[in-house]
């Protein structure tokens, strides 16, 4: 008797039905979401470290193919921008910006899913109470029959919808809140390998600047100070005269 009751109560209205669906899809993006980041995971500075020795050994093309055998995003978003290493600065920015929205827009795919159940199923619970209630004093109107025992029964299978959304809603919740903590996570760690990336190509091309232009350089922008701290010693001098 209890098992029919169960039953009738899980799959009596149609809001129950519409609610198991949502726990079911629920749980399944929940899952899917977590396999994820799980699989997509990746140390972005020891990759970063790696692909440093890579590029100061002067061989582009083997940096790049090594980088396109690692897995991870970092090595996704580097991958899309090491062959074009040599084009302006403004521009590799630029690439590697589009990279990062490329990944973020991977990782937030099927996250309004989690979002949307988190938002209607409170909401699909009160309907089916709401609902659930009416027909019950509407039986009792029909039937004639009352009493606390008659209306406690109704109200108790009215509120387990609500009960229902609730669970259903929590559990979307969690899910939601937990894959944004990670995207934001993962959208900061790129940003750094964007930056180390950019430290990396200054110091080649400190390196293949040739030492005497460098010391050429250091002597103008000696002479250059010597001429302003000049200027400024005649100064004086001029005003008063």
């Amino acid at each position: 008797m209890l098992g029919m009751s169960l039953t009738k109560a899980l799959f009596g209205s149609l809001s129950m039905i519409v609610l198991i669906i949502c726990s079911v899809v629920t749980v399944g993006y929940a899952i899917e979401r977590s396999l994820y980041f799980y699989r997509s995971r990746s140390d972005s500075r020891s990759f970063m470290k790696d692909l440093a020795a890579k590029m100061k050994g002067g061989d582009m093309k083997a940096a790049s193919q090594w980088c396109d055998q690692q897995k991870g995003a970092a090595a996704r978003v580097v991958s899309q921008c090491l062959p074009h290493a040599h084009i302006g600065t403004s521009d590799l920015k630029q690439r590697f910006d589009t990279a990062i929205e490329m990944e973020q827009v991977e990782m937030e795919r099927n996250l309004s899913v989690l979002g949307t159940m988190s938002n209607i199923g409170p909401l699909l619970g009160l309907y089916g109470t709401v609902v659930g209630i009416i027909r019950a004093f509407s039986d009792i109107a029909r039937t004639g029959a009352g009493g606390s025992a008659v209306v406690a029964m109704g109200v108790s299978e009215a509120l387990l919808t609500t009960a229902a959304g609730i669970i259903v809603a929590v559990i979307a919740t969690v899910c939601f809140n937990f894959c944004v903590r990670r995207i934001r996570t993962r959208i900061i760690e790129l940003e750094d390998v964007r930056e180390e990336f950019f430290n990396v190509l200054r110091g080649l091309a400190r390196q293949d600047v040739p030492s005497n232009a460098r010391a050429k350089a250091d002597k103008r922008d000696v002479n250059a100070l010597c001429d302003a701290v000049v200027t400024t010693a005649q100064e004086p001098a001029a005003v008063g005269r």
